[in-house]
């Protein structure tokens, strides 16, 4: 869709407000001006400062003896893993962990919008990586939500015993939702209402910016969502 004037700017603010609140408005001023310094700085500094909480303090010793439990591997597997964590010191494991959460989301985004970035070339739109990588990042804002949501988790857990299976209370998983499937369990553990709903956010916005049908903006934005899940059921099963 060619928007033939451009509209007055809005300031960040109103646009993370409109992203949860009025999507359709926040849609607009995106396509005008795909800003993203200021949704990336939230996300990665308010996950960031999280796990930084969350690593320095958790009891060592038991985190690691509570992640290990839940791998399916050896026993040998088991004692090199358990010396290779142990070799490092907590301040090293959290300066790890911040930064790889970091760069998790950072290529997690980009690789989005690539993909929407190579269906625009494909469809012949004037839609560019600098525009997708912008909704990618505003649509991300949700995941704010999951994080003070862990951060209250750190908060009523002093004793420092937290599994980071149990840190964060919107996966499906900790709000109830399993299977006696190991696979789907494995999924409920990492999907949170907050990836749904900054997922159908960005389904809403390729649908507002090509006016295309809901049915096209899901074929589009899901395909390699379900891609995935495909070949994760796939080794899960056999």
């Amino acid at each position: 869709m060619q928007t033939n004037s451009k509209t007055k700017p809005a300031n960040v603010i109103s646009t993370a407000i409109n992203i949860l609140t009025s999507p359709s408005e926040a849609f607009v001023e995106l396509e005008q001006r795909p800003t993203k310094l200021f949704p990336i700085g939230l996300v990665i500094i308010s996950t960031s400062l999280m796990l930084l909480w969350y690593f320095l303090t958790v009891d060592y010793d038991w985190f690691v003896d509570e992640t290990l439990s839940q791998a399916n591997i050896s026993e040998r597997q088991m004692e090199d893993a358990r010396e290779a964590m142990t070799s490092m010191s907590q301040t090293t494991f959290t300066a790890y962990g911040v930064l790889g959460g970091s760069v998790w989301l950072i290529f997690l985004w980009a690789a989005q919008a690539s993909y929407l970035s190579l269906a625009s070339a494909l469809n012949g739109d004037r839609f560019r990586f600098t525009n997708w990588f912008s909704l990618i990042v505003w649509t991300a804002l949700p995941y704010f939500l999951a994080t003070i949501g862990s951060a209250v988790t750190i908060l009523i857990s002093p004793n420092g015993q937290l599994s980071s299976l149990d840190l964060n209370p919107l996966t499906l998983r900790n709000l109830g939702i399993q299977t006696n499937i190991d696979s789907l369990n494995s999924i409920f553990t990492r999907l949170d209402l907050t990836i749904i709903w900054g997922i159908f956010l960005t389904v809403m916005g390729y649908k507002n910016w090509l006016q295309s049908s809901w049915f096209k903006a899901c074929t589009i934005v899901l395909a390699p969502y379900l891609l995935f899940l495909g070949v994760w059921a796939y080794f899960a099963l056999i």
